[in-house]
């Protein structure tokens, strides 16, 4: 084993557009620990940090295994699949270079749902949904912990149990620094994957975040609670009816949602300086999102079906990952951070489809997603929108499978029907005349890495057996119906 080798921690916040953050100078303070991080000399801001596709389910697989979405084909009607085990993944790569592997993910889909949990050596789901979870070793402590701050990490006292299953930060938070400490306590590096959800919809902070922005627009905690609980609930008949959604209503909705960021950064800062100032290895820190989510963009709420900046455009930071400054300005995904680690760590990278940051440059990112045609059994998100409204105009939106490939500036977006050029921020005006040599440019680029790069791998996915929590959880999340 290589002495040399560094600690691994890798956190990834649900849902979070770059825009809405500190450190790509939102209006509001939501990041005050990601700015503090990404200041720090040794630490990096990547302007341009370009998410593989709209959901967990599709994300976080590329994550972890340095492939685009139809690579690994975990898109589409494959989305709910499990990973094959002949795509090796991150944690596995580095367990053979010697790292103690470590997974916590409030998410379903970044463990049991897509069989990413197998793969670590140490694994916890840290979403609270049973009291089978409560009376786990991992959770006993956090519970007892989290009892005695019902205000600051929860819903306040409130007998309601539901309340409580809404906020799972403060237990990825603890439980993860306790994997952290026991981990160091040996000769190993490692690598550990945290996943945090609680700025997913419907953006309920705890109860001591609740006011953070409410103040701003003179609404009652009340109020905002329920218009985002509604947002939630009511999501595809809020889109099939145009969004009905008034002036006061849509800040409300911002400011829960940055109320929820806001927490979650708390809780990021606390495992930084865990690893900083407690850990005497050496430790690289990733904290990145692994999509956004939209307001209104397209007419749409939520992540899915197209590929917008709200969506694609995330928060990537780092720390201790050296020689790779130079690319900061430049379009930076996932799969290129992960290659990145996977080479300093001395592992295998033949897998990956990223860049080493340390010698290679990108100049164009690539997101994709899939969908079905509007009478295909598969364009499930379609069918959940006209279900309430047959008359809903869907026809500016993706009817295939879309891939966006984007430079600093400008963004390709082709489906099987059309082919569309944006100079970014504006994504509504279609500019191929203006843009005509770099619309051909972008064009060919992309007919050819679908016809290389973006060709699937010869792999057999199955459905997985989620146990009934899991499922509940997801459903939760508004990912089944």
């Amino acid at each position: 084993m290589n002495q040399k080798q560094p600690n691994i921690l890798w956190v990834t916040l649900d849902s979070v557009r770059a825009d809405h953050t500190s450190v790509h100078d939102y209006y509001r303070d939501t990041t005050s620990e990601l700015s503090r991080i990404a200041s720090d000399e040794r630490g990096l801001n990547f302007e341009h940090g370009i998410a593989h596709s709209t959901r967990t389910p599709v994300s976080v697989p590329s994550m972890l295994t340095g492939l685009y979405p139809s690579r690994h084909q975990m898109i589409g009607t494959d989305s709910g699949n499990i990973l094959p085990d002949s795509i090796k993944t991150a944690p596995e790569l580095l367990s053979e270079q010697g790292y103690y592997t470590i997974g916590v993910s409030e998410n379903g889909y970044a463990g049991e749902a897509k069989g990413l949990d197998v793969r670590f050596d140490d694994f916890t789901k840290s979403s609270l949904s049973s009291i089978r979870d409560a009376l786990s070793l991992d959770f006993i402590p956090a519970l007892t912990k989290y009892l005695l701050s019902l205000r600051s990490h929860g819903p306040g006292f409130n007998l309601d149990k539901s309340a409580h299953a809404q906020q799972n930060s403060f237990y990825t938070t603890d439980i993860t620094k306790r994997k952290l400490k026991t981990a160091s306590k040996h000769d190993k590096p490692f690598f550990c994957y945290v996943h945090y959800n609680d700025p997913h919809h419907p953006y309920l902070p705890p109860l001591s975040y609740i006011d953070e922005y409410l103040n701003e627009i003179e609404a009652s905690a009340e109020d905002a609670m329920a218009f985002a609980q509604k947002m939630h609930d009511e999501l595809y008949p809020l889109m099939a009816e145009g969004l009905p959604i008034a002036k006061d209503q849509w800040e409300m909705l911002h400011a829960m949602y940055d109320a929820t960021i806001k927490y979650t950064d708390a809780c990021v800062g606390k495992l930084y300086d865990l690893v900083t100032n407690q850990i005497k290895r050496d430790t690289i820190v990733v904290i990145t999102a692994d999509h956004g989510d939209l307001f209104g963009e397209y007419g749409l709420l939520g992540h899915h079906m197209v590929l917008h900046d709200g969506l694609i455009h995330v928060p990537l930071v780092t720390h201790g990952l050296e020689g790779v400054e130079d690319h900061t300005q430049k379009p930076t995904q996932h799969i290129d951070i992960m290659q990145t680690l996977i080479s300093i760590a001395g592992a295998d990278t033949s897998q990956f489809q990223g860049y080493d940051l340390q010698t290679e440059t990108r100049t164009k990112a690539i997101s994709q997603d899939l969908r079905g045609t509007v009478d295909d059994a598969k364009a499930q998100n379609y069918e959940r929108i006209v279900q309430y409204n047959p008359d809903v105009d869907l026809s500016h939106l993706p009817k295939s499978m879309v891939t966006a490939v984007r430079t600093t500036d400008l963004k390709l977006v082709q489906t099987d029907e059309w082919t569309r050029l944006y100079a970014l921020p504006n994504e509504t005006e279609e500019v191929s005349k203006e843009y005509s040599d770099q619309f051909v440019e972008l064009q060919s680029f992309t007919q050819q890495w679908l016809q290389t790069e973006g060709e699937p791998l010869d792999t057999t996915s199955e459905k997985p057996e989620l146990s009934s929590d899991t499922e509940q959880h997801i459903r939760e999340m508004g990912y089944l119906e």
